[in-house]
């Protein structure tokens, strides 16, 4: 399938590699307002130009759009590129509106084409396992994120929608995202628009505690999620070779146990059993283009992947007014 890159900064660069060794698509042109970057893309990748991006929507050739742009330009890129009959990748967030996110859903219901979101993270091995393996935790109590790192600031959106944005869809996609309360802390670096730190903290009505910390202000790079069960506890660790540490050790209730059992309990937490799981090795990139080509495909799997994006654009405004 003959497709089109839309962007090609950051992350516009890295669809091109998978895009590049893809057995789904090919890349027919690579497309930026900003000439410099499609001068610097024709360094590495062979592709068609355009004059401009309604010469590549006419395009009937091309079948699929990736939109690899600043988050204030999706829903307008989006919504040409349905209207036009093609199917949709999208680099998170789908929209920066939930009433946004419904329309684009709703135009491709209509046209009949396919609209994937881009929430790279959930595609990934180490979150196949968790999803896989979580019911074995236990009731699930607290989850404790970090993802702080030094800038890039973004201009269209702020920290909360850049960074924690990848906290929510992780959380949705392991135990639900139904916010029960929401509590955030955010904050300005000197005169930048943008808040570029935040603490979030929620209850989700099925009684976890969930708190969150992002930031652009970091000299470190942290990915970091410490999922905490009855029975078992994981830190799923995005920036190390093992990705995932868990600990088979849950939470222990004093009352519960004479003093000797307890002693025990205590040593084995201290000691603190621990377990590298081994994971699949593929991309996660990867693996969510090929399943955005299998819903081009197969339209079954497309209701699911639509209302987890709902509910988390949806977390996103709630913690955002609160």
């Amino acid at each position: 399938m003959q497709a089109a890159i839309i962007g090609y900064g950051y992350w516009g660069i890295n669809i091109a590699k998978s895009l590049l060794t893809s057995n789904y698509f090919t890349i027919k042109t690579i497309f930026d307002t900003d000439t410099q970057r499609v001068i610097e893309a024709q360094k590495t990748y062979c592709f068609e130009l355009y004059a401009d991006f309604d010469s590549i929507l006419k395009d009937k050739t091309i079948e699929a759009i990736f939109i690899i742009t600043p988050p204030h330009t999706h829903y307008k890129l989006a919504s040409q590129s349905l209207k036009a009959k093609k199917h949709v990748f999208v680099e998170k967030p789908l929209s920066t509106n939930i009433q946004e996110a419904y329309a684009l859903y709703d135009l491709a219901q209509k046209v009949q084409r396919t609209l994937h979101c881009d929430h790279t993270f959930l595609y990934s091995p180490a979150l196949k396992w968790l999803k896989q393996h979580i019911a074995t935790f236990g009731d699930i109590v607290y989850i404790n994120s970090r993802r702080i790192n030094l800038g890039l600031f973004q201009s269209s959106v702020d920290v909360i929608w850049d960074l924690a944005i990848h906290d929510l869809s992780i959380i949705d996609y392991l135990i639900g995202l139904d916010i029960k309360k929401s509590k955030t802390f955010s904050k300005k670096y000197r005169n930048y628009p943008n808040d570029a730190l935040a603490n979030i903290n929620l209850e989700l009505h099925n009684g976890v505690i969930i708190t969150i910390n992002v930031s652009w202000l970091s000299p470190i790079k942290v990915r970091e999620m410490i999922i905490g069960g009855e029975k078992k506890t994981a830190i799923y660790d995005d920036t190390k070779r093992d990705k995932i540490t868990l600990f088979d050790t849950g939470v222990i209730i004093k009352d519960e146990f004479d003093k000797n059992s307890l002693y025990q309990k205590m040593i084995a937490y201290k000691l603190g059993q621990q377990e590298i799981p081994i994971l699949e090795n593929f991309m996660a990139l990867d693996s969510s283009i090929a399943t955005f080509y299998e819903t081009i495909s197969d339209k079954t799997s497309h209701q699911t992947q639509k209302e987890h994006v709902l509910r988390v654009i949806q977390a996103l405004e709630i913690i955002s007014k609160s």
